[in-house]
């Protein structure tokens, strides 16, 4: 017998509480998504919030949802501080989640050859500190903003890494979660002993780094049914890419020095490069909410 089932009105969009978006045109006139979402506990009444972390989550299409509702479930942990702001930076797209293109130039650094699509990143971190963080800022005139976070996977964490070596000081943790440490022949790697060689600025906080990687990007498992030609493409593309093995000779070569406060090194046993995500933005919110200060490494 076929049961009935009742809806009580009609069905509805799900919303999202404590949150916002807007959209910011930068100067290049390019247009971005910017999504915002704070802690549930917050009553509307409140005059006075108190001093907060934000966090800004580049492929913000990709990773707000899971940013904030990760965010939100710390509230029932015995470690939990107060929460804090996450800000995800993305592009109007719509039934998709990544502008690739657009990705492609904002997410790279600039090259001594330019490579035509790529090679925007310094733009994008001019729109992120003259744009996205005061427009922040300004929706949140009850909040003294205790410190901030940039995070970006793959690309991203290749943005991430090259916000760090460039302008050090823009933020207090930088997030590279599997960063893409080979593009263009490992230039990043050019960047970073740059970084080494200049002495520690005096103005500003010594930032910390997290670099966070899947162990399936580098070996990768055969999936059940996948044929052995494309499994072996795939592997060798893994190979090549060396996500783990480059991710663990950054640290390495970052360790220990002054320009760092901090360099904390995360790989996710099973996880791939999409499945990663998950795992190091909830680890990133937990560390950069509650666990701070880090201890200097």
């Amino acid at each position: 017998m076929d049961e009935t089932f009742k809806m009580r009105g009609e069905p509805s969009p799900v919303l999202l509480p404590n949150s916002e978006q807007f959209y910011l045109e930068s100067e290049q006139g390019e247009r971005y998504l910017i999504q915002i979402s704070w802690p549930l506990h917050w009553q509307e009444d409140e005059t006075d919030r108190g001093s907060l972390p934000i966090i800004y989550i580049v492929d913000g299409n990709a990773l707000f949802l899971t940013a904030t509702e990760a965010a939100w479930r710390r509230v029932t942990s015995s470690h939990f501080a107060g929460g804090g702001i996450v800000v995800g930076i993305g592009y109007p797209l719509q039934g998709k989640l990544y502008d690739i293109q657009r990705r492609n130039l904002d997410l790279t650094p600039p090259t001594e050859s330019p490579i035509p699509g790529y090679g925007g990143a310094d733009t994008f971190l001019d729109f992120i500190e003259n744009s996205v963080r005061p427009a922040v800022k300004a929706r949140f005139p009850q909040v003294s903003i205790s410190r901030e976070a940039l995070y970006g996977h793959s690309y991203g964490g290749l943005f991430a890494l090259h916000a760090l070596f460039t302008r050090p000081h823009s933020f207090d943790f930088y997030m590279a979660s599997s960063p893409s440490i080979w593009w263009n022949s490992l230039c990043i790697l050019e960047e970073a002993r740059a970084f080494l060689e200049r002495n520690k600025a005096s103005a500003g906080n010594t930032p910390s780094l997290m670099v966070s990687w899947g162990s399936y990007e580098q070996n990768p498992p055969q999936w059940d049914n996948e044929p052995l030609d494309k499994y072996e493409g795939r592997k060798q593309t893994a190979t090549d890419f060396k996500m783990g093995d480059n991710a663990l000779d950054l640290c390495k070569m970052l360790r220990g020095c002054d320009q760092l406060h901090a360099v904390i090194q995360n790989e996710y046993e099973g996880e791939e490069h999409m499945s990663v995500m998950s795992c190091s933005i909830s680890r990133s919110l937990t560390m950069f909410f509650e666990d701070w200060p880090f201890q200097r490494t």
